[in-house]
C-alpha cells in the first residue's frame, strides 16, 4: 500500500503492483521498477497526492520498508519528514518519480472526469423529467378516403362503349341515321361516349366539391377556331333513382347557374327532364342513368346557330340514348 484515504468524498487506495493480480494495482503498474520502496520515495508520493486534494503526509500512517520483499528485522525505522526530502535533495526526487507523475496525475483526472460525468447526468435527468408530456393522440381520426374515390368526390370514372345509331326515334326531333358518319368522343372523361357530327374539341372545365364539368365544340376546318354545336355537360353521383330525383332540383339550380342556361323543367319520363329555348337555338337536358353499376345525373345544355337546329337535336338524342 503506498497510500490511501477512505474517509475521503471519492476514497482511494495506491498499491504496488502484485502480479497476476488486478484491480486497484493495475493503476500504479507503471510505478513498478520506477519508484523505490524506501521511506524516501513514500514520502515524495505523499507529497505529490497532497498537491491534488490527497492526503497530507502527516494524515497517512508510516508503513515499514521492504527490500526484496522481507522487513528488515522487524523494527520501523524513522521517518524522513517530506519537506526535508524535498528540500535537500529535490533533483533526486524528480529522478525517482520520473513518469509516476503522469501516472498519478492521470488517476486524478480520471476521478474529476468522473465526478464531473455524475453530476451532468443527474442534472440531464432533472431537466428531461421538468419537460412537459407530449400531447395525446386525438380520440377520434378520419378515416382515410376509399381507394375507388377520386378528388374532389366523384368516383372514378370508366366511359362505356358507344352504341351506334339505331335508327329509332329520340327524345325529341331529329336522330343519326344508321351507319352515319360520326366522330365518336371517349376522351371527355364522363361515363358514356358521344356521337359527334363533325371534328369534336374537348376540354375539362374543372371539378366542384361534388359536380365535374366537361365542353366539347366543333372544330373549323383550320383546327384553330371553335364553333358550334357547343355541348356543355355537368356530371355528379347518386346512390340510386330516388337520391338522384331528390337531388335534381338543387343539382339544376347550381350546373345551370354556371352555364347561364334555363333549368329543364319538363319531365319526359321519371328519369328525364326538358327545356328548349328558341334564340339561340338550345336544347337542356336533365337525366338520371346508370353506367358501370353507378347511379349518375347529368346536365347538359346544346347550342347551335341558325341551320344547326337539326344538328343539336340529334346530339342531345344520342346523349339520351348512350345514357339509357
Amino acid at each position: 500500500m503506498w497510500a490511501a484515504n477512505f474517509s475521503a468524498t471519492r476514497p482511494y487506495a495506491i498499491t504496488q503492483l502484485v502480479p497476476g493480480q488486478c484491480g486497484a494495482e493495475r493503476l500504479v503498474d507503471p510505478l513498478d521498477g520506477i519508484l523505490g520502496n524506501d521511506d524516501e520515495a513514500l514520502q515524495a508520493v505523499r507529497s505529490l497526492l497532497s498537491q491534488y486534494g490527497g492526503v497530507a503526509p502527516s494524515a497517512v500512517p508510516e508503513f515499514p520498508s521492504y527490500v526484496g520483499g522481507a522487513a528488515e528485522g522487524g523494527d520501523q525505522p524513522e521517518p524522513t519528514a517530506p519537506a526535508a526530502v524535498v528540500q535537500e535533495e529535490p533533483q533526486g526526487i524528480a529522478k525517482k518519480l520520473g513518469a509516476g507523475i503522469y501516472v498519478v496525475a492521470a488517476v486524478v483526472v480520471l476521478v474529476v472526469f468522473t465526478f464531473t460525468y455524475s453530476v451532468g447526468a443527474a442534472v440531464g435527468g432533472a431537466v428531461k423529467k421538468a419537460e412537459p408530456e407530449a400531447a395525446p393522440p386525438p380520440a377520434v381520426s378520419p378515416a382515410a378516403l376509399p381507394e375507388t374515390v377520386l378528388l374532389p368526390g366523384l368516383p372514378k370514372i370508366t366511359t362505356a362503349p358507344y352504341q351506334r345509331p339505331d335508327g329509332k326515334p329520340g327524345l325529341m326531333g331529329a336522330t343519326y341515321p344508321v351507319n352515319a358518319d360520326l366522330q365518336v368522343v371517349t376522351n371527355a372523361d364522363l361515363p358514356f361516349a358521344i356521337g359527334w357530327p363533325r371534328l369534336p374539341a374537348v376540354s375539362s372545365l374543372g371539378e366542384s366539391s361534388t359536380v365535374a364539368y366537361r365542353r366539347i365544340q366543333t372544330k373549323d376546318p383550320t383546327g384553330y377556331q371553335k364553333k358550334t354545336p357547343d355541348a356543355r355537360i355537368a356530371l355528379t353521383v347518386c346512390a340510386d333513382l330516388k337520391d338522384c330525383t331528390a337531388k335534381r332540383p338543387a343539382f339544376d339550380q347550381l350546373w345551370t347557374k354556371v352555364y347561364k342556361s334555363p333549368a329543364p323543367t319538363v319531365a319526359k319520363d321519371e328519369r328525364t327532364w326538358l327545356t328548349t329555348q328558341n334564340k339561340p337555338y338550345a336544347l337542356m337536358m336533365t337525366r338520371a342513368f346508370r353506367s358501370g353499376g353507378q347511379w349518375w345525373l347529368v346536365g347538359v345544355v346544346v347550342t347551335g346557330e341558325p341551320g344547326e337546329e337539326l344538328d343539336v337535336q340529334r346530339l342531345l338524342n344520342d346523349i339520351w340514348r348512350q345514357t339509357t
